[in-house]
């Protein structure tokens, strides 16, 4: 579904040498993958993540989804591929301030012009989240772990082919943590493709892949014990 070749992401610093966020990787992602990747803060992780999703371009290489180079695109085309295709739970807070949980769970929905409000189908992954009771709720009263959750279930809300999650747990606890993880298996064994960034080791386990990433290189591990 998605190939990487030959990509890079270089930034210029002034009076310092560029430095090399992400490093000629060449990398294939399968449909119906779930792949971890793990790797210390400042590797690389989230750069390539965000080239992936079309909020970064890269220096140089190339990112064919289905085969189409998603940077020949224009904005707009860049757009529909993305709602079309991809589910994306960012790094941080990500929720719109002026929006109650239920309409930032449901904005994607609207935004593809689909059929329908979308609320049934929010309040559900709301439930399934463990946050249906705050839908009416606005981000200021969610906790760091509430806000992570609501995310989660914005980023499930069309179904999407490709679900790319940065750090999707890191602001939960344990079992909120096995909640989101049996979600996702859920999801991946239905047909879903997920790529996850983690820093949590022990839930590598839930994905068929583990890369590790190091200064801004991608090398699988393939003996997954």
């Amino acid at each position: 579904m998605i190939c990487m070749k030959q990509l890079k992401r270089v930034y210029a610093r002034a009076n310092l040498e560029p430095l090399s966020a992400v490093h000629t990787i060449d990398f294939t992602i399968k449909a119906g993958d779930f792949i971890c990747i793990i790797g210390k803060s400042g590797s690389g992780k989230s750069t390539l993540l965000n080239m992936l999703v079309g909020l970064l371009r890269p220096t140089s290489g190339e990112i064919l989804i289905d085969g189409i180079d998603l940077w020949s695109l224009t904005e707009r085309d860049m757009a529909k591929l993305r709602s079309s295709k991809f589910g994306y739970i960012p790094q941080g807070p990500s929720l719109l301030s002026n929006l109650t949980v239920l309409d930032n769970v449901r904005l994607p929905f609207c935004m593809a012009n689909k059929k329908g409000s979308g609320i049934e189908s929010a309040v559900k992954l709301l439930e399934e989240m463990g946050i249906k009771e705050l839908m009416d709720r606005y981000p200021s009263e969610l906790s760091g772990g509430e806000m992570r959750r609501a995310a989660i279930a914005r980023a499930l809300i069309n179904n999407p082919e490709i679900l790319i999650a940065d750090e999707p747990t890191s602001d939960l606890d344990e079992e909120t943590t096995k909640e989101v993880m049996r979600v996702f298996s859920k999801i991946n064994s239905k047909g879903t493709t997920i790529l996850m960034v983690t820093h949590e080791y022990d839930i590598t386990r839930y994905g068929n892949r583990l890369c590790i990433m190091s200064s801004g290189k991608l090398v699988e591990k393939y003996d997954l014990d």
